[in-house]
């Protein structure tokens, strides 16, 4: 049994096996604490005022693929956040030790392990937010060709979406696993086909990657802290469907011709070259993590009711009737999208890279909704 600082009021309660042995109230003004007692909220707290006593609880959070080199980055990242109480790892290889580690780390929130298709389950039940990161990369996956990654990566993470489906159809579903123009048609799928409903409102692929290196790239060129710079992605997830809108990007900069088409080109090719600097011996994984945890937070921030969080994501959308998935900046709110802040203005270039980018992203969606074809033709599941 152990004694537990977790207040600065000087408050301590006992833990044993992670659940409190004892409810302890205190008064601070008109504002109390409660430390709750019940199954995984052991460890939480919340505050209201005495009028109201509306406490609020921490989010549980997913990582589905965690021991990968993305997970390990967006685990460490969340470990060190306010805004998640629990971070439930879950991968086919045994994440005890990464998650044992993580808990080391002396902030508030918990880590737990979960290994295999039979730790999915606990993973994903209570799960208000799910992060799947699974898959594999280009410098290890060298069976065959480009085809036999993306039907690998598009397999698991139809696996993966099945789990979901099934034990937490209400939770928010982040995809990053590449190709992400692909992989969230197929998570859609299999939330339409296995519940017969899928909220639009709640299924992310993630594409703030690019966002955060558009933001580096003009701070550069503009001489800002990068921090201070948004700039808007549109289209899709990859080198032929992104779309940066450089004209709209703030703070308002009067970018040259030749300064937006090398921005433009450095954003197209920032993959493949990390993955040359490294000797093919690995991915953008520290920068992938980190943009999938910037995600992550600012849902959890419009989740608890923080207004005006805008981010760059790639959704179900009618905003070009001849593509399902689209990405734009969007308002996150309780429910998930709140406004769909549609395509900003755009430049010429702009258009033209647009224009570019559609047969491109419509092959991308038609890729993904025929492997879910696929798999119901050959009987596999459903």
């Amino acid at each position: 049994m152990e004694c537990v600082r977790v207040a600065p009021c000087g408050l301590f309660y006992f833990r044993k096996n992670k659940f409190l042995l004892k409810k302890e109230i205190a008064k601070t003004y008109d504002t109390i604490i409660l430390f709750i007692t019940v199954g995984r909220n052991a460890g939480r707290w919340g505050t209201g005022t005495l009028k109201g006593l509306d406490f609020s609880r921490g989010l549980k959070i997913a990582v589905l693929g965690g021991m990968g080199q993305i997970g390990h980055t967006l685990c460490l990242m969340l470990k060190q956040s306010p805004w998640f109480d629990e971070i439930a790892i879950q991968d086919s290889v045994n994440p005890k030790g990464l998650a044992m580690e993580l808990n080391h780390i002396d902030t508030q929130n918990i880590v737990t392990s979960h290994e295999g298709h039979s730790g999915l389950k606990t993973a994903l039940k209570g799960a208000d937010i799910v992060m799947i990161v699974a898959g594999h990369t280009t410098e290890k996956y060298c069976p065959g060709s480009k085809d036999d990654l993306f039907t690998a990566n598009c397999r698991t993470v139809y696996e993966l979406a099945r789990s979901c489906a099934v034990h937490c159809p209400k939770a928010f579903i982040a995809v990053c696993t590449n190709p992400v123009n692909s992989t969230l048609p197929i998570t859609c799928e299999v939330f339409k086909r296995l519940n017969r409903f899928v909220d639009p409102c709640k299924m992310f692929g993630v594409t703030t990657l690019t966002v955060v290196r558009a933001n580096t790239l003009v701070s550069e060129v503009i001489q800002v802290v990068p921090e201070t710079v948004e700039v808007p992605i549109i289209g899709g997830h990859s080198p032929s469907t992104m779309v940066p809108v450089l004209s709209q990007a703030k703070p308002c900069a009067q970018l040259t011709t030749e300064e937006v088409v090398r921005i433009t080109r450095a954003l197209q090719t920032a993959g493949d070259e990390v993955q040359k600097a490294k000797n093919n011996q690995g991915t953008a994984s520290l920068s992938m993590g980190f943009a999938a945890t910037r995600f992550a937070v600012s849902l959890a921030k419009a989740l608890s009711g923080q207004d005006n969080i805008i981010e760059c994501a790639y959704l179900m959308s009618n905003i070009i009737p001849e593509l399902p998935y689209f990405a734009t900046p969007v308002q996150l709110g309780p429910c998930g999208v709140q406004k769909n802040l549609g395509i900003p203005d755009l430049s010429s270039y702009e258009c033209c890279l647009l224009e570019t980018a559609i047969p491109f992203l419509k092959r991308d969606i038609e890729s993904g909704e025929n492997f879910i074809a696929d798999v119901i033709k050959n009987k596999i599941i459903f």
